[in-house]
């Protein structure tokens, strides 16, 4: 038997998201995750990195990583220290939005490949700057929308584009929904009310919603930019923390994408309209079940899954594959969707007046 690729990754940013991902890819032994059982790839950490001390990422290594042994994780009070690693192979940067462009940009100049959190960037033109420089350094870049790589994400597109047998027609609308309670006294919500660290529920959950409908009213990309109508219940600090977005495209197939930090969606998340049918989908950003039906309600699949973890390990497992393949851009998430999104991102906050500084907007590193 041939040995497992092997990933080495890096952590910026040891914070909640990053111990939920790290912990799954490294843990899991979900059954559907065939390329690390066959031992095709395996992935290790080994350096994690905070900006405001070395304390920090020895405490996420102590207290939050929980793998077999931990000896091997350098930690870092600089992030200077983690790009020159040389061990590393790919940087998962998990840090405040307002950082992720300055942060990417330095780690690609220092020839990391990289998965960046959402939002990729505060704007588009961000956007271009980082996937030119990562096609100009022939280095891995992906924004980390790992929703895309979940099964029941990619069975509905199985059954609405590809192989699976389930004649719904096509698509006509898609309506998404991601909505929690965000307390506006807890400390640990400054990154969605404060607009100088890049705040408000658009820039934050309200990516998941719209996903669905980019990808699956524009699957592969090639549609103009959709007509936007948005509006938004702002915060007493300006950022919108309730936001309605409708999207139109050129074929008339529409979209209503809606986010909340101030009420919990208690029901279903997305509903995708067809000619002939329904699909139900449970939640927007971790879906575990889906339902679809004929136009006479007649249910013609139902499955829900029972995952080893958050189901963040198909993300980690994609990002190996396509490093083991060579490659500098994922297949199924390109920087094509990512550009997209941050357009439509810079459209949505316009019309809701979530303005940033331009220090938080400047192309400057």
């Amino acid at each position: 038997m041939s040995s497992p690729f092997v990933v080495n990754w890096g952590v910026m940013g040891p914070g909640r998201i990053a111990t939920l991902f790290v912990n799954d890819f490294l843990n899991s032994k979900d059954p559907l995750r065939k390329s690390v059982l066959d031992k095709t790839i395996e992935h290790r950490l080994v350096a994690v990195a905070s900006s405001s001390s070395v304390d920090r990422a020895q405490k996420f290594k102590d207290e939050s990583i929980h793998q077999s042994s931990n000896e091997e994780i350098k930690c870092y009070g600089s992030y200077d220290e983690i790009y020159d690693d040389p061990k590393v192979d790919i940087i998962y940067i998990a840090t405040p939005n307002m950082t992720h462009f300055k942060l990417c940009y330095q780690a690609l100049t220092h020839g990391k490949h990289v998965l960046l959190e959402k939002p990729f960037t505060i704007n588009h033109r961000q956007c271009e700057i980082l996937t030119r420089l990562a096609k100009e350094k022939h280095l891995f870049l992906m924004e980390a929308y790992w929703t895309k790589f979940n099964p029941v994400y990619r069975e509905i597109c199985d059954y609405l584009f590809g192989s699976k047998e389930c004649d719904i027609g096509t698509i006509e609308r898609v309506i998404s929904d991601l909505s929690m309670v965000f307390p506006r006294n807890d400390p640990g919500m400054e990154r969605i009310y404060k607009p100088e660290l890049g705040g408000g529920v658009i820039m934050d959950i309200g990516i998941y919603a719209l996903y669905w409908a980019l990808g699956f009213l524009d699957k592969d990309n090639k549609q103009a930019i959709p007509q936007i109508t948005s509006f938004a219940h702002n915060a007493d600090t300006g950022v919108d923390i309730s936001t309605a977005a409708i999207l139109k495209y050129g074929n008339g197939t529409l979209a209503v994408s809606t986010c909340s930090g101030i009420v919990k969606n208690e029901g279903h998340d997305v509903l995708i309209n067809c000619t002939k049918g329904r699909v139900i989908v449970d939640q927007a950003s971790h879906p575990t079940e889906y339902w679809i039906y004929d136009n006479e309600n007649k249910q013609l699949v139902h499955k829900k899954f029972e995952f080893d973890g958050e189901a963040m390990y198909f993300e980690a497992d994609h990002v190996a594959e396509c490093l083991s393949k060579g490659l500098t851009e994922s297949p199924l998430h390109t920087m094509a969707h990512a550009a997209r999104m941050s357009k439509i991102l810079d459209t949505i906050r316009k019309q809701v007046g979530n303005v940033y500084s331009e220090t938080l907007e400047s192309v400057g590193v």
